[in-house]
């Protein structure tokens, strides 16, 4: 955070502050708009080389380098041929070659991946290629390892999931204050960005809301005795939370703390098969309490009110079932349906009981307890501002929000739980809260780098792995100055901790895109047996093997070829996997070759697929994208053909494969599809939802590809050794950037290639488990420091 930011931070705590003081007059919504849209202003950052002299750059591009374009590049990007709309001759000097960035991110991509140049022109040695890449690093991009460039995060605000989870770890309560919020913009694959995560005005009156809610909750203010609500937790018999006439009930133990009147409330909608209604019987205890026809739909759900009287005190089973199961499941369409009911919700109505302080009123203002009035309030505002800054507090600002919590109590019957609720949802509206912000010693100098502090250090560490604000362990390493010292046995508990499943939910399902699975649209006449419910066990799947990898410490090598996968009786019966009972998901042993890592999951196979068919294009594109980070040119302008059409004058005919070889033969598309296809191709034994075939339309699939580098395979099986052998080192640089992306919030520049080197160096030699990975990332340059704000510009750069 430069100086600029520190002033604009200060100036905006302390004007939400004094508007916060009128929160119960409902005047800071009028007030508070421009306050948080000014803050949210980013900066851009340009980097460009650092100090290279001219000369130096004239005599390396002269003599070594230019003579190496000549021999391998000028048959198709020079003399007057722009192949690919590339040229590498056109520099007025050789200190110019060096200012065109994006064009020599392109030719080092394509060196280091072996596709250029093509394998049927002359081929560099390793000693020429090693030579030019490093003439790219060194020259063009500057990249100096002994004094490494760690970059600068903007500063950013908190995600939807990483408000919701903070507020969760703040106040100890379990619900979702920012499920109303604006969706949050994605950058570079994910949505923790900071350069995307703008805050538009209606964001900010969300904040204002979920912070009166949030206080609300956590601190009681009115402890007359009344009925309570209280959520009534299932346990269904499959995922999809629905209760089938073959399967067992939906259960729960209830606990009534006094004998009277309560009230069972239901929201339900079913599927009605035959000329009979679907009848839902409650039983509590083993007694019938409710027996009727459930008449709701999905768009309109039926809600029962069920009375419920209790003897005595105690605790008692609920069950939930369907009483009028169809002899023989109904087939439409080729999918066997059966009569089923969904519980959308079910709470528990108390009669009128004693108040019962909630856990949350405790803990937020335990620091009162023993304290005088004038200090009661100073103590409880400041742990709690303190755990939600995330750092230690500055000189006057649990004055300030004090003050408006004694301001508060100005209001006629208000008690000292309505100055707290005041002065902590002040904290929660300030951009120390909603916005993640680190010091730096010396702000305004790009050339300055530091280690950020062990506090900024922590937060970093607990939302790359947990998506949420650090826990006490980590505060007080922080506060000890000892979280680097014990940095490595804090890594171990953190990926040990159940929240660490963040990194399935926020890392993982956008990285691999599997947070769309149960949204893809697949054609119900063509795919009939294709059911909301195997879309959701194929998300599962996918949810599990990733889950598995991280607590097991599997080698991330796994992500792309195992022996193992993880289904219920669904999914298995989908792929051919005889022997899987019971409604549970588990752990099974693929039988052959056929699958293996989640390439060959039907998930994944389902989101690189076309409605009606597979797509070869949209499954290699995914391959080279999200697998090996070598993802193709931007799509073909508008005057291309579409593959299903061809032109009028030569349309496209035969299979899929044949009509994307006569789509591959102009020109225009021939450069991409290169590289895409064949690695569709090999994936064409499953089609669009996942199932294995040797067939489309009666004719054979022909599985084998030739990739550009040269490499030949026969089928999928084939296809994954290649990916585990000579694409191996592209998977694991494209994993480490990716994750590396997550975990500091920002797009990776060329000054982070070291720094990716020695993550894919430290995970190898970690056995590449997944622990490796994340150690070296959490202990990488670009983790651990920051710079100051500004531009690097080298001399002789224009």
């Amino acid at each position: 955070m430069n100086r600029n930011d520190e002033g604009r931070m200060s100036n905006v705590e302390g004007m939400t502050n004094a508007r916060m003081t009128k929160i119960c007059a409902r005047r800071l919504r009028q007030l508070g708009l421009a306050i948080l849209w000014s803050f949210a202003i980013r900066h851009s950052i340009f980097l460009f080389a650092e100090d290279i002299a001219p000369e130096q750059c004239a005599a390396t591009f002269k003599n070594d380098i230019a003579p190496l374009l000549k021999n391998y590049c000028y048959s198709c990007h020079g003399g007057g041929k722009k192949k690919g709309g590339v040229t590498l001759d056109h520099f007025p000097t050789p200190a110019a070659a060096i200012t065109d960035h994006k064009l020599w991110e392109a030719v080092l991509e394509n060196l280091r991946t072996g596709e250029m140049p093509p394998d049927d022109k002359p081929q560099p040695t390793l000693a020429e290629r090693e030579k030019l890449m490093g003439w790219i690093d060194s020259a063009v991009f500057a990249i100096d390892p002994k004094n490494p460039d760690p970059g600068r995060v903007t500063t950013r605000r908190l995600n939807r999931t990483e408000y919701n989870n903070t507020v969760r770890d703040l106040t100890g309560i379990e619900f979702q204050p920012a499920a109303d919020f604006p969706a949050d913009d994605s950058g570079y694959g994910f949505d923790n960005i900071g350069d995307v995560l703008t805050v538009p005005p209606v964001l900010f009156e969300h904040y204002l809301d979920a912070a009166e809610k949030i206080v609300a909750t956590a601190i009681a203010t009115d402890r007359s005795p009344r009925p309570q609500t209280r959520p009534v937790k299932l346990t269904f018999p499959d995922p999809m939370m629905k209760i089938s006439a073959d399967e067992r009930p939906a259960t729960t133990r209830l606990r009534f703390p006094v004998a009277g009147s309560y009230k069972l409330r239901m929201a339900c909608f079913t599927q009605k098969l035959g000329d009979e209604d679907v009848k839902m019987e409650v039983r509590l205890g083993g007694k019938v309490v409710f027996l009727q026809e459930v008449i709701g739909s999905h768009d309109q759900v039926a809600n029962y009110s069920i009375p419920l009287l209790i003897a005595a005190p105690g605790a008692e089973e609920l069950s939930v079932r369907i009483t009028n199961p169809l002899d023989k499941p109904v087939i439409k369409q080729g999918r066997a349906l059966k009569r089923r009911v969904l519980v959308k919700s079910a709470t528990l109505i108390t009669p009128v009981l004693p108040f019962e302080i909630p856990e949350s009123h405790r803990r937020l203002l335990a620091p009162a307890q023993g304290a005088t009035d004038a200090t009661a309030l100073r103590a409880v505002v400041a742990q709690f501002a303190r755990r939600a800054f995330r750092r230690p507090l500055r000189e006057g600002e649990v004055e300030r929000f004090a003050k408006i919590g004694d301001d508060s109590r100005a209001v006629p019957g208000a008690t000292f739980e309505h100055s707290a609720q005041a002065a902590l949802a002040a904290v929660l509206v300030s951009p120390s809260f909603l916005f993640r912000t680190e010091a730096q010693p010396q702000p305004d100098d790009p050339r300055a780098t530091h280690p950020i502090d062990e506090w900024s250090l922590a937060s970093r560490l607990s939302y790359f792995l947990w998506s949420t604000m650090p826990d006490d362990a980590l505060f007080a390493e922080a506060h000890a100055g000892a979280l680097r010292k014990n940095f490595d046995a804090q890594v171990r508990r953190m990926l040990a901790d159940p929240k660490a499943r963040a990194l399935v939910d926020n890392f993982a399902a956008q990285w691999r895109q599997f947070r769309n699975i149960t949204l893809t649209a697949i054609d119900p006449k063509t795919f009939p047996m294709f059911t909301p419910e195997l879309a959701a066990a194929m998300e599962r799947e996918v949810a599990m093997y990733f889950e598995h990898l991280i607590r097991e410490d599997r080698p991330v090598l796994e992500l792309l070829d195992s022996d193992y996968t993880f289904v219920n009786p669904a999914l298995a019966e989908h792929y051919g996997i005889a022997g899987v009972k019971g409604p549970q998901f588990r752990r099974v042993t693929l039988p052959d070759a056929r699958r293996g890592g989640v390439l060959t999951q039907a998930g994944i196979l389902l989101i690189t697929s076309n409605p009606t068919r597979t797509s070869p294009v949209k499954r290699g594109k995914y391959v080279l994208g999200t697998l090996l980070g070598t993802p193709p040119p931007p799509p073909p302008p508008p005057e291309v053909p579409a593959l299903a059409e061809g032109t009028t004058k030569k349309p496209l005919t035969g299979t899929l494969r044949q009509r994307l070889e006569q789509h591959r033969a102009d020109p225009t598309c021939a450069a991409c599809h290169a590289r895409m296809d064949p690695l569709g191709f090999g994936l064409e034994n499953f089609d669009a939802i996942g199932r294995w075939r040797d067939t489309d339309g009666g004719d054979a699939i022909n599985p084998s590809g030739r990739l550009v580098s040269g490499q030949e395979f026969q089928g999928p099986a084939e296809l994954r050794k290649i990916l585990l052998g000579d694409k191996r080192a592209d998977f694991v640089r494209c994993l480490s950037e990716k994750m590396l992306t997550y975990a500091l919030g920002r797009g990776l520049e060329h000054y982070d290639k070291l720094a990716v080197r020695q993550i894919t160096t430290d995970l190898e030699k970690g056995g590449h488990r997944f622990s490796a990975l994340v150690s070296a990332i959490a202990r990488s340059v670009p983790f651990q420091m920051r710079r100051g704000e500004g531009e690097r510009i080298a001399q002789g750069a224009k």
